[in-house]
């Protein structure tokens, strides 16, 4: 709580204490035994469900399905937006500023701040091609352009960009922060003879790709508009997969 209130006094935020809820996760354990646990002399009553920046908290702590949960909502959703699209005649580039907008977020909001593995990627952009391939299907399109123009949608280049970026906004505030423990954080049980991956092992993977030091983009890092630039250079190259010899525990969802 007192971290808590530190962070809140940064931004100008003031907390009320009769009303805060904190969420506290043992990543260890498999399961809540109890209803209610005790912390510091606090009851603790644990949700059944919780869905924040890039997690999904059960009360398993199961955490696999969460890029596939949110996938297939983004199908469901997509499937709710054809009709309207489809009566109204509407041209492929509104149709895929609308998903951009609108469907796109509902599967990348705050995955910038997970371990993806190669699974996760490859979901990722299938579902993106299924609903773009979906959405062309009724737009009006007068210009024919060929099919890998129409359904290049980047999702996962866009998340190492976000990635990158909020990477500076860690270097960039007072060292130490208990922000940085982020790069290190276990999301899920470590298993023997292999170690799960971390927020910042995935980071430096997608830097090593392209042939980066971790150590001098925490140089670029230091300044927000290089670091951004340098970000917007590596969203313009074609996507690929980067995670050719990653584990696959699904430790991002």
């Amino acid at each position: 709580m007192k971290n808590l209130k530190e962070l809140l006094i940064l931004v100008s935020l003031k907390s009320n204490e009769t009303k805060t809820k904190i969420l506290v996760r043992d990543s260890i354990n498999k399961s809540i035994i109890k209803q209610t646990q005790e912390i510091n002399g606090v009851l603790i009553t644990p949700m059944t469900t919780i869905k924040y920046l890039g997690t999904c908290l059960t009360s398993e702590l199961s955490r696999r399905d969460t890029i596939k949960a949110r996938c297939k909502q983004a199908i469901r959703n997509a499937k709710g937006l054809i009709p309207f699209i489809k009566k109204t005649k509407m041209h492929w580039k509104i149709a895929k500023l609308i998903y951009k907008m609108l469907i796109s977020p509902s599967m990348t909001y705050g995955v910038n701040v997970v371990a993806l593995t190669k699974s996760n990627r490859i979901r990722l952009r299938h579902y993106e091609r299924e609903i773009l391939k979906n959405m062309l299907q009724v737009a009006r399109n007068q210009l024919r352009l060929k099919t890998q123009e129409i359904l290049e949608g980047k999702a996962i280049t866009k998340i190492m960009k976000i990635k990158i970026c909020y990477y500076g906004h860690l270097l960039r505030r007072n060292q130490p922060h208990m922000l940085n423990s982020a790069l290190i954080y276990i999301t899920t049980k470590r298993k023997i003879g292999r170690p799960v991956k971390t927020w910042e092992d995935s980071l430096r993977q997608d830097l090593s790709y392209h042939n980066r030091n971790q150590e001098e983009w925490a140089t670029s890092g230091q300044k927000k508009i290089e670091m951004k630039m340098v970000a917007d250079e590596l969203y313009q190259l074609p996507e690929t997969d980067t995670e050719s010899t990653a584990p696959s525990e699904e430790n991002g969802g």
